[in-house]
């Protein structure tokens, strides 16, 4: 399906950077004034940046049933949407004080949060159209296509336009320009969403351009076919019987709420976002405090996206490496444990490091965005590690959550009297996190190994027989949990009940 790829694929890159962008300009106009202007202490500062995440929160679960509601112009809406979330940034200029900022980030935490719901459901949709049970490559997909891989190369873009911006001599202040360019570049891709992206897979788009996306039909066919079979899609096809995905199923509820895993996920999420705290949010104001201009700083920001991309890019290759998950004991939990370790030795040099020399602290820095490499992998290892429709939901809103969380708490991290000593509560805290990260890793990956082993004894035990026990087990699972078997395709059974499922550690 590389031709949906192509389609879907770089919309949802741009669509990230962008939505990272505009969250994060708020950092970049630090170095340019807007504390001054608006009269933002650190602590207001902080305050402004966690409203975002308020919102974000609360909003989600109103914005997610809004999605459903209306999922037949899916385009409509995620145009119209992010067309005013470009609109909100460039109100922000219009605030005279910290007051009118908490409003500004509130309204666009509102509407961040429904297009956190568009991207979950567009990253469904790869997932379907590449049938993601026989793709080799989703794993890959998903991760070079995920929301912080995108951040990784807005940071280098919006580095290098922030400096510029920060350099124009206008009437403006310098931190309105920074506003206002981003969020005037939103609204046109907005404009560009509304007209070119497609309604779903499986319909064309307001202004059809062919060989780009407009799709053929055999492919339309194709893409309907994976949707309506694939026991796992969240997509509902206009004409097709109610499907089994499509329901809430409280025995998959109940079982989630009992997994470690689930609840492993969310701490590791809760975790690994807190270190954002010393990138996106204080990030700017940790490398001028290195003892560099307000335009030095801005320009070097952007290597620590390189290094977010390089570090997704090759940990998102190796997770998706058969032979050597077949080879390699634990291979999915070693790299998870091994990408927690750059932002920790990062967060060491920043804290003991001699400040005197400027490259050590300025190098640990750029270590400390490669967070975003475990963040990919959790998302990787919760896909591969959770089955069935409701119990796959649930695992996303805890990753989600611990999102938010993780967010929130970033933004209380660095201590405004900390700081002719260097902020060493903000590294600690990033040491800390990570170690904690490393921890659920393995807790995770321990229970979930004894899983394996309990269920080959199972199998065993059944191949001692005439070699349908265990066959016959996952029949009477599935029937007592109201599944049908179509096509060999079971629909919606979780990893609990499919005995013959087996983690991937």
């Amino acid at each position: 399906m590389l031709r949906i790829d192509f389609l879907i694929l770089p919309i949802l890159t741009i669509a990230y950077g962008l939505q990272y962008y505009d969250k994060a300009v708020l950092g970049s106009a630090t170095l340019f004034g807007i504390l001054t202007d608006l009269h933002l202490t650190t602590a207001r500062y902080s305050q402004a940046t966690a409203f975002f995440y308020y919102a974000y929160a609360v909003s989600a679960f109103p914005m997610a049933i809004l999605c459903q509601r209306f999922g037949k112009h899916l385009n409509i809406f995620l145009g119209v949407m992010v067309i005013l979330w470009g609109v909100i940034v460039m109100l922000t200029p219009l605030c005279k004080d910290w007051r009118g900022l908490y409003a500004q980030r509130f309204f666009l935490g509102q509407v961040a949060a429904f297009l956190g719901v568009i991207h979950s459901g567009d990253e469904t949709v790869v997932h379907e159209a590449g049938n993601a049970n026989q793709d080799r490559y989703m794993v890959v997909r998903i991760q070079l296509h995920s929301s912080t891989s995108a951040t990784g190369l807005f940071s280098i873009f919006s580095g290098l336009v922030n400096r510029r911006l920060g350099a124009v001599q206008t009437s403006l202040a310098p931190w309105k320009l920074v506003f206002l360019v981003p969020g005037a570049i939103t609204v046109v891709f907005g404009a560009f969403l509304l007209l070119l992206l497609p309604p779903s897979p499986l319909q064309h788009p307001i202004l059809s351009i062919p060989g780009y996306n407009k799709l053929p039909s055999h492919i339309l066919h194709e893409t309907h076919e994976k949707v309506r079979l694939d026991g796992n899609s969240a997509v509902l096809v206009e004409g097709d019987e109610s499907p089994a995905e499509a329901k809430w199923n409280w025995s998959q509820a109940r079982e989630a709420l009992v997994d470690v895993k689930i609840w492993g996920f969310f701490l590791m999420a809760t975790a690994i976002y807190v270190v954002n705290g010393s990138v996106t949010v204080f990030g700017p104001l940790l490398v001028k405090s290195i003892g560099y201009t307000s335009l030095r700083a801005s320009l070097l920001l952007t290597p620590g996206g390189a290094t977010t991309c390089i570090s997704i890019y090759i940990f998102a290759f190796l997770a998706s490496s058969r032979r050597l998950s077949r080879t390699v004991p634990y291979f999915q939990t070693i790299l998870l444990v091994l990408s927690c370790l750059p932002p920790i030795i990062g967060a060491i040099m920043c804290w003991k490091g001699n400040w005197a020399n400027k490259a050590v602290p300025l190098a640990g820095y750029y270590l400390l965005p490669t967070f975003g490499a475990p963040f990919v992998l959790l998302l990787g290892w919760s896909t591969a590690n959770v089955q069935g429709g409701t119990k796959q939901a649930i695992s996303s809103a805890a990753i989600f959550l611990g999102y938010n969380l993780g967010n929130i708490a970033a933004s209380y991290i660095l201590l405004p009297s900390e700081a002719k000593h260097h902020y060493p509560t903000t590294f600690k805290t990033v040491i800390g996190v990570m170690c904690a990260t490393i921890g659920v890793t393995l807790i995770i990956s321990l229970v979930m190994s004894r899983q394996n082993k309990r269920r080959d004894t199972e199998q065993f035990a059944g191949s001692r027989g005439d070699g349908r026990v265990v066959e016959a087990e996952f029949e009477k699972n599935a029937v007592d949990s109201g599944l049908e078997r179509d096509e060999d395709v079971v629909r919606d059974v979780s990893d609990g009940q499919n005995r013959s499922f087996r983690y991937t550690l």
